[in-house]
């Protein structure tokens, strides 16, 4: 996979590197504020399941919760996938990283409907191709900057390390 999204589509012919540059802090700009606030909203998932489990909340107190949060995120999803970034190299990248929004949006919706149920047999296993992904897009991104000379948030390094779906039966 690393291949293809790398190696370009035959027959057309690469940026120059300022002008990938370019088109890298563009799309760095518009992706990073999405990123950092799904981060955030996602902290607040496990406060919600650690007080379900604990039983200081009901379950449909949590399952309203982890609804709302779900929907927030649904905001986030299509924010991210109205992203379109200026290169071929970059929408591959970009089109790898939206897709783990929507793998992310079906997860918290069937836990939302779970914790409303107390059944979480259903819940989709999403996490190593959500990981893979994400690390696919990192990498990607990071191999460009170097090329390019461009610079990537010091955190980036962490897309893809740690938790990725909120777990009801804890980390």
């Amino acid at each position: 996979m690393a291949g293809a999204l790398f190696g370009g589509c035959a027959g057309h012919s690469a940026a120059s590197a300022p002008q990938e540059r370019a088109a890298l802090k563009s799309y760095l700009r518009q992706v990073e504020p999405i990123r950092l606030a799904v981060n955030q909203l996602l902290d607040t998932a496990d406060p919600i399941l650690d007080a379900f489990r604990a039983r200081r909340i009901t379950a449909m107190t949590a399952a309203r919760r982890m609804g709302a949060l779900e929907r927030r995120f649904a905001e986030y999803t299509v924010e991210v996938n109205s992203i379109q970034p200026q290169t071929a190299r970059l929408a591959s990248l970009q089109a790898e990283y939206a897709h783990t929004y929507i793998l992310e949006d079906a997860y918290l919706s069937a836990l939302a409907n779970g914790l409303a149920t107390r059944d979480f047999d259903g819940l989709p296993d999403t996490q190593a191709a959500q990981r893979a992904a994400i690390i696919d897009w990192r990498t990607g991104l990071i191999v460009l900057a170097r090329k390019t000379g461009a610079v990537v948030p010091a955190d980036l390094q962490q897309a893809g390390r740690g938790e990725i779906a909120p777990s009801v039966g804890g980390s």
